[in-house]
């Protein structure tokens, strides 16, 4: 399987994050731009200074619902802790991230405080991080820029030495010099600071890192709402599991669950308050519900690993098309429908009828295939749901081993 750059697997992090708020959006290509003058002035090198523009990029993925990321664009951060950890936790599963996760571990780390810690714990690029955050945090963004320059730095100033390093600090007063500085904060974009950085650090993919990968986005999407803190990581396993049951080979059933890991990753751009609503969603509600599968489809169709990535698209695009064009987005007939798509499909019945949900309590399986046999089914495949149902006892001991792995990982990052 060929390489990829970190940018590369990067990308689609970013667009998940940056699609759950437009605030927190901009903060964090702002950031991104603070934070790669000052440490261009710092003298890092390019690997690093890459680092800190990807950490910078994702720096507050680890605040879950749209409530803790508008709080996060606030000046003064009440317990950032949680979301600093939680962010490190998602990103560290996957190896090429772990640089990433070291730095956001401590990006909100007082210098104060980093003083009494084990030597290296808390990296340069943290403290960048901080201050680079800080700083677009108390630029008011009904100023025009440059007419704020001293006012802002005044602010940062009040603070050297207890909340920011002393040396970063003199690093940004360097860098702030010129009004380009300030002019790029808002205008300079994402793909135009990466080509300015961009990194030779490659990565040859394997099955089990693209797994970890996957895992990976599935955490930042489902970890939003306790409601589906489960539900990806549940899928991926049921469509591993199905996929034996229908004679795929092991590694198709290892594409099964990639596609299981990340079918939901468009919902990373609807609102949580509608995937959280304790009731039925009307009509309007439920238009912007259904993009989720278009917006899925679009961010995986960006992440060009190679052809054996294809599929995995396909499948997850299609988990809530129906063999009569009754499904969505693209009304499909029973002749673009291939197993694999199916399968997540049935997965992602299965795994929703017997979660939680706002409205009502989990569903016993015997309930839930009472319900898919009789509305669901037939607009799937019959067939291959009795085929299923044969096997729920071990569908069953599968959800619900899903669920306590992934209670034991949520209690212990949120």
């Amino acid at each position: 399987m060929e390489k990829l750059s970190l940018k590369e697997l990067a990308v689609p992090v970013i667009k998940a994050i940056d699609s759950c708020n437009y605030l927190l959006k901009s903060h964090h290509r702002r950031t991104a731009v603070i934070a790669y003058h000052i440490g261009k002035k710092m003298g890092l090198e390019r690997d690093q200074l890459f680092t800190l523009v990807i950490s910078a990029a994702v720096h507050d993925v680890g605040a879950l619902s749209v409530q803790e990321r508008d709080l996060l664009v606030r000046e003064d951060v009440q317990n950032p802790r949680p979301h600093c950890d939680m962010g490190s936790k998602m990103l560290s599963s996957f190896a090429p991230f772990a640089e990433v996760a070291r730095v956001i571990k401590h990006h909100h780390i007082r210098y104060a405080a980093s003083l009494d810690m084990p030597e290296g714990e808390v990296l340069l690029e943290s403290h960048i991080l901080h201050l680079a955050d800080r700083v677009d945090i108390v630029i008011n963004p009904d100023i025009f820029v440059l007419k704020q320059k001293s006012a802002v730095v005044d602010r940062i100033r009040a603070n050297v030495g207890t909340v920011f390093h002393p040396q970063v600090f003199e690093a940004f007063m360097a860098a702030a010099v010129p009004d380009i500085f300030w002019i790029e904060i808002n205008n300079l974009e994402l793909d135009q600071l990466f080509r300015r950085v961009d990194s030779s650090l490659n990565f040859s993919l394997t099955i089990d890192n693209i797994l970890e990968f996957a895992l990976t986005i599935s955490r930042i999407i489902d970890f939003r709402s306790h409601f589906t803190a489960s539900h990806s990581y549940t899928v991926a396993n049921l469509a591993c599991e199905l996929g034996k049951i229908f004679g795929f080979s092991q590694e198709r059933c290892l594409k099964l669950k990639i596609s299981g890991y990340l079918h939901d990753i468009g919902k990373i751009g609807i609102d949580p308050g509608l995937i959280e609503k304790n009731g039925p969603l009307t009509d309007d509600e439920f238009d912007l519900v259904k993009l989720h599968t278009y917006y899925t489809g679009q961010i995986l169709s960006s992440l060009s690993i190679s052809e054996w990535f294809n599929e995995i698209v396909v499948w997850a695009q299609n988990h809530h098309e129906k063999t009569d064009g009754s499904g969505y987005p693209y009304s499909l007939q029973e002749e673009n429908l291939d197993t694999g798509s199916k399968i997540l499909a049935f997965s992602d019945i299965i795994a929703a009828l017997m979660e939680d949900r706002p409205y009502r309590k989990c569903l016993p399986i015997d309930t839930a295939f009472e319900i898919i046999r009789e509305k669901l089914a037939t607009k799937i495949s019959p067939e291959m749901f009795e085929v299923i149902a044969q096997h729920r006892q071990k569908i069953n001991d599968i959800v619900e081993q899903s669920h306590r792995n992934v209670l034991s990982t949520y209690c212990s990052e949120s």
